[in-house]
């Protein structure tokens, strides 16, 4: 029977005097944190801003972002967290797709938007009331939708997902669960509140445990992250793989830090024994979607094929391969989605029956009974009739080539799946010797198959992303 809850309420639970937020010189208590949400709510209402109607967010991170986008969800309205360096025609994009009746943005952005529903930050602190009124939460079903966030857009046009109140009852389990979290920790996520990574694992994990989240608005860099961490002292860090290999490089350390966590992106076992060998830490590295919310599969180096979390059930697809080796996989768990704003015909992702499918594959650990991630599914490419897991063929590159390498990717030469006739390699070197370091990728070549071996290789100083951390590998293979 569905329970009837309001998520911002429950996020909201830790002792009235603890530390809930800290950014910068700022921290707030869960009281302080409460009032402030209420304010928020409060203020929403004075717009006149309706239960079902959607608000887009698109502020850095910061107290200001957790209270009106917590103060929307208190209010039954629903906020779409959106990058703030969202291009202002994707913004309107974004408001004609989404159907959003404001949007909170900076002063500048207001401006250049010109736009009735716009409502600049400096406005939004000016309206906010000091003393708000005993604003009730509203309550809903569980499944009833509380807030929606936005594909990163690494398959195509950005897809509305539309998540249910639910989605934060269980966001602890895995940090309590895996990672020991407990409400004496920091969470602190080099990664922003727009990605759901950070929003699930970090904000609404620490919230839901009584412990504390400490948040930056600036952009990550290692002298950032570390100056952060040396300031606010965090227990357990969240972020990406191209961050992790960026803080390695750098030789960053971090004493505060207990336990460390890679999503977004699939983690290269060098990188995770290049960082324990700086920092002495375990990476766990984790596996979900948008959709998903929650991390739904984790591993770390010396657990063998990747387990579904707690609280999540996996159903397996037939083989996709004449091997029997590469499925699809369909993930059930409290946090999944609820749907897309919008029917989605450009990628094989979708929800059913099961939960979630993503359009990634997946191969059974050699070692166990988990799971090897493969890539998604025009990851895995028959070139002239053979199978080829251009993932694998990266993370077999990037071990021979540690110290020649700092980022490799696999894409295809041809005109479509059935016309692929060749293998191209993109590589960013570790070191100023193209000579030298074509050479050394020449030969780790040549020990591959043939049918695997990229027959060009184009040097680049860096990969496109998204502002999650993605590889844009569309953008790569038309260059």
């Amino acid at each position: 029977m569905p329970l009837v809850m309001n998520a911002a309420q429950m996020l909201l639970g830790g002792a009235p005097a603890a530390p809930a937020l800290i950014e910068g010189d700022l921290t707030l208590s869960y009281g302080e944190l409460r009032a402030r949400v209420v304010a928020a709510a409060s203020a929403w209402q004075a717009r006149g801003i309706r239960p079902g109607e959607h608000c887009v967010i698109a502020l850095p991170d910061g107290v200001d972002w957790v209270t009106a986008f917590l103060g929307l969800i208190w209010i039954g309205a629903l906020p779409i967290a959106v990058s703030p360096r969202t291009a202002t025609i994707q913004l309107k994009d974004l408001v004609l797709d989404s159907g959003a009746v404001a949007l909170l943005v900076e002063d500048e952005v207001a401006l250049a938007l010109a736009e009735p529903r716009a409502i600049a930050r400096s406005d939004w602190l000016a309206a906010l009331p000091t003393r708000a009124g005993d604003v009730a939460p509203a309550q809903a079903h569980d499944d009833a939708p509380a807030f929606l966030l936005y594909s990163s857009g690494t398959t195509g046009k950005p897809k509305g997902i539309v998540h249910a109140h639910r989605a934060v009852r269980e966001a602890h389990v895995f940090a309590r669960d895996i990672l020991g979290a407990t409400a004496q920790d920091r969470f602190y996520s080099t990664s922003k509140l727009f990605f759901a990574y950070p929003l699930a694992n970090a904000l609404f994990a620490g919230l839901r445990l009584g412990a504390c989240v400490v948040l930056d608005p600036c952009w990550p860099n290692p002298e950032q992250v570390a100056a952060i961490v040396l300031r606010t002292r965090p227990t357990l860090l969240f972020s990406v793989p191209t961050l992790y290999r960026r803080m390695v490089d750098a030789g960053v350390r971090f004493d505060s830090i207990r336990v460390s966590v890679s999503a977004g992106e699939a983690c290269p076992a060098v990188l995770a024994q290049a960082w324990h060998t700086l920092t002495g830490l375990t990476l766990v590295n984790g596996y979900g979607t948008t959709e998903t919310l929650s991390l739904v599969l984790f591993r770390t180096a010396s657990s063998g094929g990747a387990k579904a979390t707690p609280l999540t059930r996996i159903a397996v697809e037939p083989a996709l391969d004449a091997d029997q080796r590469t499925f699809r996989l369909w993930f059930s768990h409290p946090a999944v989605a609820l749907g897309y704003t919008r029917e989605v015909t450009h990628d094989s992702a979708r929800f059913g029956e099961r939960g979630f499918s993503p359009g990634d594959l997946f191969r059974r650990s050699p070692d166990d009974d988990g799971w090897c991630f493969t890539g998604r599914s025009d990851q895995l490419l028959k070139v002239f009739g053979r199978w080829v897991d251009t993932v694998a063929i990266e993370q077999s590159l990037l071990e021979t080539l540690q110290s020649s390498v700092r980022e490799l990717c696999v894409v295809p030469l041809g005109t479509g799946s059935e016309h692929i006739t060749s293998l191209q390699l993109f590589v960013v070197p570790a070191r100023d010797d193209e000579p030298g370091v074509r050479s050394a990728l020449e030969h780790a070549i040549a020990a591959l198959p043939a049918f695997q071996r990229p027959s060009e290789i184009r040097f680049v100083a860096e990969f496109p992303r998204t502002e999650t951390g993605k590889l844009r590998r569309g953008e790569l293979a038309a260059s």
